[in-house]
């Protein structure tokens, strides 16, 4: 029982190097690891940002990527059209001043007694229109027309025919003319020199009928004309006005016509 201190404290002793030695270990393992860290993640000192020792650095986010813009559609302006040379300016013509004589041959009769106002008719022009030494409307442009008053004979009021031109060709090209007329009344000056039936040679015979009732009568009534053909006219059951196929008439331009030449 006299050694029993001793074994308890060499036990002890024992423990604490053993305890001593442990921690010793510890202690360069520790040191060890440290070292082996600090090898692997060296810190630099440089510009710029440092990364702590011992901390990973994050990862780096690659910049984003620029796309480059979408080009827009180039806009083609459309050549300008090129321009059509300018048409020459039309020739103004000759102009057939207001008041003009035309003379004009019927193509048909025209009868008071059947000719209604509105009635178209047709001719041709009779002699060449100049206007100073050049010739504007030759002979033989046709000539269009119509009835503008009418009236038939009977008894105490004298027949009466009217005719107007409104339009005119010339070489293949028509023309709007205005041109009137005296009107033709039965027994009048003007339908004798026409040789209107109802004028001259017919009225003169209607006369001396009325005086002698035979040929010498006639004759007389012819020598007389004038101005009691008119009144036996009129005192008749009536003579119509009839301008016959190939009557010339003289109408007057009542306005201005240009006429190309």
């Amino acid at each position: 029982m006299r050694h029993r201190p001793w074994i308890i404290l060499s036990l002890a002793l024992c423990l604490a190097a053993l305890v001593a030695g442990c921690a010793k270990k510890q202690a360069a393992q520790t040191t060890s690891a440290d070292t082996t860290a600090f090898a692997t993640n060296p810190t630099e000192q440089g510009q710029g940002n440092l990364t702590p020792q011992g901390q990973v650095p994050p990862p780096t986010t690659p910049p984003p990527t620029e796309t480059a813009p979408t080009p827009k559609p180039h806009k083609t302006t459309p050549a300008p059209h090129a321009k059509a040379p300018a048409a020459p300016a039309p020739t103004p013509g000759i102009t057939v001043a207001s008041g003009t004589a035309i003379t004009v041959t019927l193509n048909s009769a025209i009868s008071s007694q059947t000719a209604q106002v509105g009635d178209t008719w047709s001719g041709v022009v009779a002699e060449n229109v100049n206007v100073g030494e050049k010739t504007v409307i030759p002979a033989g442009s046709t000539v269009s027309g119509t009835v503008t008053d009418v009236k038939p004979a009977k008894k105490g009021d004298r027949a009466m025919l009217d005719l107007a031109v409104d339009g005119m060709t010339v070489e293949g090209s028509s023309y709007k003319v205005h041109a009137t007329t005296e009107a033709v009344i039965a027994g009048s000056t003007r339908a004798r020199n026409l040789g209107a039936m109802a004028g001259g040679a017919a009225a003169g015979a209607l006369i001396g009928r009325a005086v002698g009732g035979s040929g010498k009568g006639a004759l007389i009534g012819g020598l007389i004309g004038g101005a009691a053909a008119g009144g036996a006219v009129a005192a008749s059951k009536g003579y119509q006005v009839v301008l016959k196929e190939g009557t010339k008439i003289t109408f007057n331009t009542s306005e201005a016509v240009a006429i190309k030449r």
